[in-house]
């Protein structure tokens, strides 16, 4: 008897496992205070078992300190803007008209354009409800609240819209400053500031998953906590293989650009240098292979960022360009620099504007790794992660070379009673005779020519 009643109690609890297993996820930027961006959004994803899809239930809230009718306020499904599947707020809170709500997509970094049934590929998406209403913490300010609902969300064609996502990629953007003449769904929206963070626009990341429910029927639309940053929701994105694959998948020219100039300059470059300083029987040769290598990179990850900025308007493209121009003139002043140092066995100008350009490069290639980061909007975290990679790559590097420096030194100092050998050796070990010369080139393995031109230059043996 006692094992019917608790079979029968089992039975009736595991439909609800589902419900108490969802919840409603949240993301709030509060603001207002400190004149930035105010807005909460409270998200339930919902499997929809009518229709064999996903369906997506948002609630929003925008806050209007002073009852402003200034700017617009916006969150969109998406890393960045092309692709993203964006709802803008704005109006006048002291009218009587409702706040306006305009669902809009971009191709690159554009004007945006409200969505039409077409570009929904079979979604459908509506706005439920779109009030203002008086703010709870501050009488003088306002707040629109917003309710909307998008049916058979993963048939978005742009941003991928998952339900299973640990980690979806949502955009926030704002203009506080904007003076609308009318306001209407398709009316211009002035560009928000170019800086991610409470400047402009940023990121955040929401777990999707957490919030999907089966319910047999639909759900009420998700509340939103009062005083709450976030539920199932951060600004840095997951770390799982999932979401690798599908932060890769977004925008993969972006990324495969960022991948290659972060290979080229925190692992070829640097490893060129090693490779000329390590002193072996074959320095030349790895130093020159792998450099040409770094550099195709370099100029693949270049030909990728055209294809992505279609406007000549930031430092971190100025800079890669710059950057991609001096490949071209250190590649050339390396080969002069190697033909006369076979030829007269010391370093000059050529060699000299070699070695410091190639310094200079690694450290603007370094720099732009960082400001790209911070241009695509990255989360303080990971720009502090590049930061200190950078710095302790730069760090190791530097005190390798002044350890090879003082190493070099020292041998110096030990190698001194020697300056005293026959005239004859002497010339033969600084000189090469042009008959030898193409063949020493040819065979640039050979030790005494490659320990002389990969180590610091020393003073030469004075003669007799």
């Amino acid at each position: 008897m006692h094992f019917r009643t608790l079979f029968s109690l089992a039975v009736s609890v595991v439909p609800l496992l589902p419900l108490a297993a969802s919840e409603p996820v949240q993301y709030c930027k509060n603001g207002a205070a400190k004149n930035e961006i105010d807005f909460c959004m409270g998200l339930l994803m919902h499997r929809n078992i009518s229709t064999n899809s996903d369906d997506l239930y948002l609630s929003m809230s925008v806050t209007r300190p002073g009852l402003t009718s200034l700017g617009w306020t916006a969150i969109g499904l998406g890393e960045v803007m092309e692709g993203a599947l964006m709802f803008i707020v704005y109006g006048d809170p002291m009218s009587s008209e409702q706040p306006i709500v305009s669902i809009r997509k971009s191709i690159g970094h554009k004007q945006p354009t409200l969505v039409t049934r077409e570009d929904m590929n079979g979604a459908d998406l509506r706005v439920v409800r779109a009030d203002w209403h008086p703010s709870d913490s501050d009488p003088k300010s306002a707040v629109a609240m917003v309710s909307l609902v998008c049916y058979s969300c993963q048939l978005w064609p742009g941003t991928e819209v998952s339900a299973t996502s640990k980690s979806q990629p949502f955009i926030w953007a704002w203009n506080s400053k904007q003076e609308f003449d009318v306001f209407t769904y398709d009316a211009h929206l002035k560009m928000h500031v170019h800086h991610a963070g409470a400047g402009g626009w940023g990121n955040f990341y929401v777990d999707m998953a957490r919030s999907l429910n089966t319910w047999r029927n639909p759900p009420g639309f998700p509340p939103i906590v009062p005083g709450v940053h976030a539920i199932g929701a951060s600004e840095s994105p997951g770390l799982s293989a999932a979401y690798s694959v599908a932060w890769f998948k977004h925008d993969p020219v972006l990324h495969l650009h960022g991948l290659i100039m972060g290979i080229a300059f925190l692992l070829l470059f640097p490893v060129g240098v090693f490779a000329m300083r390590s002193g072996s029987t074959k320095a030349f040769k790895y130093h020159w292979i792998i450099q040409v290598v770094a550099s195709g990179s370099t100029v693949a990850g270049f030909v990728l960022g055209l294809t992505i900025g279609r406007k000549l308007n930031t430092f971190h493209q100025i800079l890669g360009i710059t950057l991609v121009t001096c490949l071209g003139v250190q590649s050339i002043l390396g080969w002069r620099h190697h033909m006369v140092f076979l030829r007269i066995r010391r370093r000059t100008w050529l060699s000299h504007s070699h070695i410091w350009l190639g310094r200079a490069m690694i450290i603007g290639g370094w720099s732009n790794l960082i400001t790209g980061l911070v241009l695509r909007g990255y989360s303080r975290v990971s720009i502090t992660v590049m930061g200190f990679a950078v710095g302790l790559e730069a760090i190791a590097l530097t005190s390798w070379l002044v350890w090879i420096k003082i190493k070099a030194a020292r041998a110096e100092r030990t190698s001194k009673p020697h300056a005293q050998e026959p005239k004859n050796d002497t010339a033969k070990y600084f000189a090469l005779g042009e008959d030898d010369e193409e063949d020493e080139d040819e065979a640039s393995s050979s030790g005494t020519l490659q320990d002389e031109e990969s180590r610091p230059m020393m003073e030469k043996v004075e003669k007799a």
